[in-house]
């Protein structure tokens, strides 16, 4: 500590000698001065300058290409106006009356007088004058170029390489050969590698590499950040060299013959387009062997997948073994192949006629064998025959289309005879590839055809008897009451889910809150006992209910809840059939309907359609003929002034041979008797009977 004291000492004393003799305090650095009062080191740690500089800049209105940027040098900060640009008069001096050491990286230009030289400064000043003295500057000058994305704009040098890949645990190849295309931006020095795409190889191929710029494999020593280095007096220092660990690829790396490795691949170059050559060597002074075509290397796992493609595919000159495609031949011929015309007269002629037979193919003899029917086509315009299969139902064989596709048919032999229309007549045997078959039937088409020829078929051979359909009837079961019977219906029809029943909407809004009431007696019971009927018109429902009556043994209440009530010869019972008088059938118990109620009476009379026995113009027609026989019956039994009751005019209609029922004798006393006295003058009856019947006027 004491021996740190005296250095410091020592310092000062050296400082003050050194200021006595007009020593330059530049030349002293920083570290040499200690932290005392009054000598603090307030002079930062300058750290290298990594922001990318703009690259371009306008000069009197037009954009040039700004000078490059001047490399960072010991000493120098971007804050402060180099020297060499100041007079002396402007050089800063420092405390000590010593001229100031001041640093700076940024380059400042002199400043120019011609608008067109770009190599200096144009300020506004010199702006403001060249406008008022109508200078016009140059938009081109020696010193200024346009910029590299602008002078290179979509100007792409395309490469051939290919780079080896090592093949493990195959027994076909040892090594493959992966062709690729290189993609090199002049612009901004990026590349882009696209591989080859080659047809069913299995492996994803396309974009190798995406567009951005690769830097070269540095396989020299280094921790990799020896870019910067510190000085002995601890300010930071820069490399001779780049920043970067390695340098970028350029165009000059690429030429043919040259292996480039890229992400731990070489490429091969082997090649580059017509306008790469012209370019390089136009440019960038490349010769005649640096451009030139290498061969790629030979891949025979490759060679042999390829000449299998091509067997398969339908190149000409290669025996495929198989016929082409007709879809192909018209695809080929249109993209201008020339095709024979050996068959062309017969197809103009014939077009698309066919000849068509209905054939039989026996094969009982053979063990699990049986009778199968096909049609067979002789087409005319190239003589092919096909052969369809015609299906049975039920027959258990899978439903293929075609024995036989669209081919000529060799005769038995050795093949080189073909079949002909000629050789085709109703039962002859026709061998379809060691089948017998029989030409049994043939339609119009092919009769007018022979008969046209000279030639007269036979006629047609019946085929093979078709089974008798068996008709299924299905029964329906009996309602076992549980719910309606629509909705039991619903699970007879087969479906799973059957849909609900479907209800007369219209029906329901116009007969909505309509019920016909009656007053029944049950026939089968000689206790007379009474019920009330009532039918619901706007779903056809009846209900039945039994008024208690005191004393009389038997509990009154719901006879019949409300449900559709069926007849006995299957139909359900609709609003016509409730009329006074009739006898329904309901559950096997008979009820008579002996009268009802006033409301019932008036729909009824309302709807003539629906109730016919309520229309009285419907009865004064019938009563027409007895109109005389009912007057003279009246004068003879009653008189001129009696009164007849409901039961007396029930009686004339009975002696005068009228068959009126109890409802339509209802009708007739509800017009006379309006006010619903129960009896009425002879006098008014007989002349209500005499008016005129097809007068139409309601009463």
């Amino acid at each position: 500590m004491i021996q740190s004291d005296d250095n410091q000492l020592t310092s000062i004393s050296s400082l003050k000698e050194s200021s006595a003799s007009g020593l330059d305090y530049s030349k002293l650095s920083f570290p040499d001065i200690p932290n005392l009062p009054g000598f603090s080191n307030k002079y930062p740690v300058f750290k290298p300058c990594l922001q990318k500089s703009q690259a371009l800049n306008f000069k009197n209105g037009y954009m040039v290409v700004k000078n490059h940027h001047v490399p960072f040098q010991q000493g120098r900060s971007s804050h402060h106006l180099d020297n060499d640009l100041l007079s002396p008069e402007q050089q800063p001096t420092t405390t000590m009356g010593a001229p100031a050491t001041v640093v700076s990286h940024t380059f400042l230009p002199q400043e120019v007088t011609d608008p067109c030289d770009v190599s200096g400064r144009y300020s506004l000043f010199r702006q403001k004058q060249d406008r008022a003295h109508n200078k016009v500057a140059l938009p081109f000058c020696p010193e200024s170029r346009l910029p590299s994305f602008l002078e290179h704009d979509r100007r792409v040098l395309l490469f051939h390489a290919y780079y080896e890949e090592t093949v493990m645990q195959s027994a076909i190849e040892t090594n493959r050969v992966m062709k690729c295309e290189i993609y090199f931006y002049v612009e901004d020095g990026t590349i882009e590698i696209i591989q080859t795409k080659q047809e069913n190889s299995g492996i994803p191929q396309g974009v190798f590499l995406r567009r951005r710029r690769v830097e070269k494999t540095c396989h020299g020593g280094g921790d990799g950040n020896d870019h910067i280095r510190r000085s002995q007096g601890g300010i930071l220092q820069d490399r001779d060299d780049d920043f970067f660990h390695g340098e970028y690829y350029g165009i000059d790396d690429f030429k043919v013959g040259n292996s480039v490795e890229i992400y731990s691949r070489i490429f091969h170059i082997v090649g580059c387009n017509q306008s790469t050559k012209e370019y390089v060597m136009r440019y960038h002074g490349w010769t005649e062997n640096e451009v030139i075509l290498l061969p790629f290397p030979r891949d025979s796992f490759t060679e042999c997948y390829m000449e299998k493609m091509m067997r398969e595919s339908g190149v000409p000159g290669v025996d495929r073994k198989r016929k082409m495609h007709d879809l192909t031949e018209v695809m080929e011929s249109m993209l201008g192949k020339q095709l024979s015309t050996k068959d062309r007269g017969t197809f103009l002629s014939c077009g698309q006629k066919a000849l068509c037979f209905h054939a039989i193919w026996d094969d009982r003899e053979r063990l699990y064998g049986d009778v199968q029917l096909f049609r067979l086509v002789y087409y005319l315009a190239d003589d092919t025959v096909e052969v369809l299969t015609v299906h049975k139902k039920n027959d258990g064989r899978y439903p293929f289309p075609k024995l036989l596709t669209r081919t000529k048919l060799p005769k038995p032999g050795d093949g080189s005879e073909y079949y002909s229309w000629k050789d085709f007549t109703i039962g002859a045997y026709i061998d379809v590839f060691g089948r017998s078959m029989q030409l049994a039937k043939c339609d119009v088409f092919t009769r007018d055809f022979y008969k046209s020829h000279g030639i007269s078929l036979q006629d047609d051979m019946p085929l093979e008897k078709e089974a008798e359909k068996i008709e299924v009837v299905r029964l329906i079961p009996p309602h076992n009451g549980f719910g309606s019977e629509e909705d039991s219906l619903r699970s007879c029809t087969g479906s799973i889910n059957p849909p609900p029943v479907r209800k007369d909407l219209a029906k329901m809004r116009e007969k909505q809150g309509m019920v016909l009431r009656f007053n029944a007696r049950l026939l089968t019971d000689k206790t007379n006992r009474r019920f009330v009927i009532q039918f619901f018109m706007e779903d056809d429902t009846i209900a039945i209910q039994e008024p208690p009556i005191r004393n009389s043994g038997v509990m009154g209440g719901k006879f019949l809840s409300r449900q559709v009530v069926k007849k006995s010869d299957g139909g359900k019972y609709l609003a016509s059939d409730m009329f006074t008088g009739n006898v329904v059938d309901i559950m096997c118990h008979h009820f008579e309907l002996l009268n009802a109620d006033d409301t019932t009476y008036r729909i009824m009379e309302n709807d003539h359609k629906t109730f016919p026995f309520s229309c009285y113009n419907n009865i004064r027609a019938k009563i027409g003929s007895k109109k005389d026989d009912i007057c003279r019956y009246f004068v003879t039994e009653y008189g001129n002034n009696y009164k007849i009751q409901l039961e007396d005019l029930v009686e004339t209609c009975e002696r005068v041979g009228l068959d009126l029922n109890k409802q339509e004798v209802l009708t007739i006393w509800r017009k006379v008797d309006k006010k619903r006295k129960g009896m009425v003058s002879f006098t008014k009856l007989v002349h209500f009977l005499e008016r005129d019947i097809n007068e139409g006027t309601r009463i």
